[in-house]
């Protein structure tokens, strides 16, 4: 195959990684993913976190505003988890931030190491009364079945807080002794976009540690394991797309329906809404991008993808004409592997109109974007004013946007438009040296080597492609970018979220998925214990 660019770095391959613990006795891990009795033990702790219910809504109050409702909330949560982790809550540091997120600390033996963050949070998004029947247990009732475990939480993201201090108190039993500062941080409000946990979490942390200043973040997200093409894949998350929603309204003279203007408010947004439906943003597809290297580990290892898409994927980089039919092939693939390589826009919600017999006023729209890694929130909406202006032109109207009058108001109306909140996309995580390599060799252990290491195992023997992948969400690391390059979002397991039904009805985690997040943590805090800093 005759492909332009260094191969050998198109998709490097990682040694495993194993501590040196493994080499000496492996039987703590090992029994994690194959012991009965470990298992059973790990299903009763599993089953009464998601039993404590700690769902949160769009428009809950600031902790400030309503103490008590927060307390109901997580009180109860925290006791359980101390009651259930007690040598974590009797040998560790357990501070709060904003009086419900949690921050505990294991003390490393050598301040001159930079700390390690290990992040998930407690909310869970709430379930609809009218789904109720639909669900195969309750969802708050935490079902083992012996093959999985069921309801609200169980896959999003109280499997992997539960893994981490059972990952913990695990190594705590086994002697272990860390060097390298521990540092537990479980937000309260993810789910809602994690203002009052994450955030007074991330602050904490940068005001004691400062900036830089942590060996890296570890948090929820990523792919655990995909199969593209008959390549078995881990996609730990590198990077994650912004996001904006504009706010576009547009005000009118009222009167009576019975003498309408030619196009009434509705009609006139109507219009701009058939303008951004029209113009979709055009798809990018660069070295930028984590998805970029995924496809190129996809084309270099598929014995499956069609030689002409390969070599298109494999010279992307340099040839223009590559590109163009990467980005048609990926465009057209599913609208999954579409939005990862552009901006995203959804008209999501509209109002307007009150009465039958009176000519709406005043109707607004509100336009998602999910911004590419490549572009910028300003970017997204100045292209938004760009239509904006052209309905606005055709209609004599006037625009402000912010507060400022950029085009100015007339006597049949004018639009308004605002970003109601923003994210830019985030600093991309560093996919080479040697924290990289660690923690993507770590992954490779896991699973030949311990989860699948079983002969009879379904998937023993397969090798495990590990390439930089982007989050389809945002998550709390938002509020850590300060505090490392090196931020993974990545939860083991052989189940995706997607799969396991989060925030759906029948939310469910396998439970080996479940057991895979703590052996990934027993092996990677030691791991890590040993590396200088970068």
């Amino acid at each position: 195959m005759d492909v332009k660019g260094p191969q050998a770095l198109t998709c490097p391959t990682f040694d495993y990684a194993r501590p040196e613990s493994f080499y000496k006795d492996n039987s703590t891990v090992l029994s994690i993913v194959r012991d009965e009795i470990f298992r059973n033990q790990s299903a009763i702790k599993l089953s009464g976190a998601v039993q404590v219910k700690t769902d949160v809504y769009d428009d809950d109050p600031s902790v400030e505003a309503d103490p008590e409702y927060w307390e109901s909330k997580f009180k109860p949560f925290h006791e359980y988890l101390e009651q259930t982790f007690p040598k974590v809550w009797k040998h560790f540091k357990i501070e709060t931030a904003n009086s419900w997120g949690l921050v505990i600390t294991w003390e490393g033996s050598n301040s001159s190491l930079k700390p390690i963050l290990l992040t998930a949070h407690q909310d869970v998004v709430p379930t609809q009364d009218s789904t109720i029947k639909d669900w195969t247990y309750p969802p708050y009732d935490g079902i083992y079945d012996g093959e999985r475990l069921w309801g609200r939480g169980s896959a999003d993201c109280k499997n992997l807080l539960i893994g981490l201090l059972e990952a913990a108190e695990t190594l705590f039993e086994s002697g272990f002794k860390p060097k390298r500062t521990i540092i537990f941080g479980f937000g309260f409000d993810e789910e809602i976009g994690g203002p009052r946990g994450a955030s007074a979490i991330g602050q904490l942390l940068l005001q004691r540690y400062g900036k830089d200043s942590f060996y890296a973040v570890v948090d929820e997200g990523g792919q655990s394991l995909a199969e593209e093409n008959d390549v078995l894949l881990a996609l730990p998350g590198a990077g994650e797309k912004g996001s904006v929603d504009v706010i576009i309204g547009l005000n009118t003279p009222g009167g009576h329906s019975s003498v309408p203007p030619d196009h009434t408010s509705i009609g006139i947004i109507s219009q701009l809404v058939e303008q951004f439906e029209a113009n979709p943003f055009k798809s990018i597809f660069t070295p930028k991008n984590p998805t970029f290297h995924e496809y190129q580990c996809i084309a270099l290892h598929s014995p499956t993808l069609e030689e002409d898409i390969k070599i298109a994927i494999l010279s992307a980089e340099y040839d223009k004409h590559s590109n163009e039919k990467a980005i048609e092939y990926l465009y057209n693939k599913s609208l999954l592997s579409r939005y990862l390589i552009g901006t995203s826009q959804a008209i999501d919600i509209i109002h307007g109109g009150a009465k039958s017999n009176a000519l709406p006023e005043y109707v607004e729209i509100d336009v998602n974007h999910r911004v590419a890694i490549e572009s910028t929130v300003d970017e997204i909406v100045q292209r938004d004013l760009k239509l904006v202006s052209l309905v606005a032109h055709k209609f004599d109207l006037g625009i402000i946007y912010e507060g400022d009058e950029i085009k100015k108001k007339t006597t049949k109306g004018y639009f308004t438009v605002r970003k109601a909140s923003s994210l830019e996309p985030a600093p991309p995580t560093p996919t080479s040296g040697r924290a990289w390599e660690l923690f993507a060799g770590n992954i490779r252990h896991l699973y030949e080597e311990v989860a699948f290491s079983a002969s009879d195992h379904p998937q023993h023997g397969k090798r495990i492609v590990v390439a930089p992948g982007i989050a389809t969400g945002n998550t709390d690391t938002r509020y850590y970018w300060d505090l490392t390059r090196n931020i993974y979002r990545y939860r083991p397991g052989v189940s995706t979220s997607v799969e396991a039904h989060a925030h759906g009805v029948d939310e469910n985690i396998p439970f080996d998925s479940h057991l895979q997040v703590i052996a990934f943590y027993f092996e990677y805090l030691q791991l890590v214990d040993d590396e200088r800093d970068e």
